[in-house]
């Protein structure tokens, strides 16, 4: 891990999490006053977006700035109700300068259908975050989110939460949006590809391949979940539930004797008209 960019002055942190408030407004992955994002400031200081304001009109006076235990030192509204979520993540994670948690629509989508977006399907995935892992459920704004996430952290940047949202980490906050940005972006991938008919995800020996090449550029190594996906063996370990078996392909005989039953139906239908 690497240490956190060196934070930014106030002025420009503030100025950071408007602009990233924004973009994740435009896109349509919070409403109202849904999401919650947040900074380190110097002095192990946090900077954070307050509960109860839209994010999309929000202005750099309404931040906050809280300590580590999560109490405000400076601002005017109280912290959302989430900030445990932040707190969690920068003090399991010392390279952590930036944390952002949004509602992005097909990653909600796709947790809500219980379908995982684990599976290594596009290199850059692997590349970048290794899996995509869906936490457990957990009820918002109380301990249980913290204490599922924290497992979660140490091992990686971006992961859904089970019908709650996302929750990106990075060295800073624009750092953990272009996670956001590129997760939601693989959950539209998929999300198009399983309407066009089964995914292929890759191979385990394109799957190691990367993760040498990646090794060879210095990029971090990512994790990849043991058996994210029940219906390939594309990943490490064992599958937990056995992959359908295919009908048996009809013989030519088979095929034959269908025909000429339609064809005697159909023609019977024809003669009763």
């Amino acid at each position: 891990m690497h240490p956190p960019r060196a934070p930014a002055s106030e002025p420009e942190a503030r100025r950071a999490i408007v602009d990233v408030c924004r973009r994740i407004y435009a896109r349509g992955w919070i409403a109202a006053t849904d999401g919650n994002v947040s900074t380190l400031l110097d002095g192990g200081r946090i900077l954070c977006t307050p509960t109860g304001i839209n994010k999309g009109t929000m202005a750099e006076g309404d931040l906050i700035v809280l300590d580590r235990r999560g109490e405000r030192i400076a601002g005017t509204r109280p912290p959302s109700s989430e900030i445990l979520m932040h707190l969690a993540a920068y003090d399991e994670r010392p390279d952590v300068g930036g944390v952002v948690h949004a509602h992005p629509t097909n990653c909600i989508a796709f947790s809500l259908a219980g379908i995982s977006l684990a599976q290594c399907l596009l290199p850059e995935i692997v590349f970048t975050f290794g899996s995509i892992p869906t936490t457990a459920y957990t009820t918002p704004t109380t301990p249980e989110v913290p204490d599922e996430v924290r497992a979660w952290l140490r091992d990686f940047d971006a992961m859904i939460l089970d019908r709650h949202g996302s929750l990106t980490v990075g060295p800073d906050v624009f750092s953990a949006y272009d996670k956001l940005e590129r997760m939601e972006h693989v959950a539209e991938i998929t999300f198009r590809a399983r309407m066009l008919g089964p995914i292929r995800p890759l191979a385990r020996e394109q799957i190691e391949r990367l993760r040498d090449v990646g090794r060879g550029l210095g990029l971090p190594d990512r994790k990849v979940l043991p058996s994210p996906c029940d219906h390939c063996t594309a990943c490490p370990g064992e599958r937990t539930t056995p992959a359908p078996v295919p009908p048996p392909a009809a013989s030519d005989a088979d095929m034959s004797a269908m025909i000429q039953r339609v064809t005697e139906t159909t023609e019977r239908a024809l003669r009763r008209r």
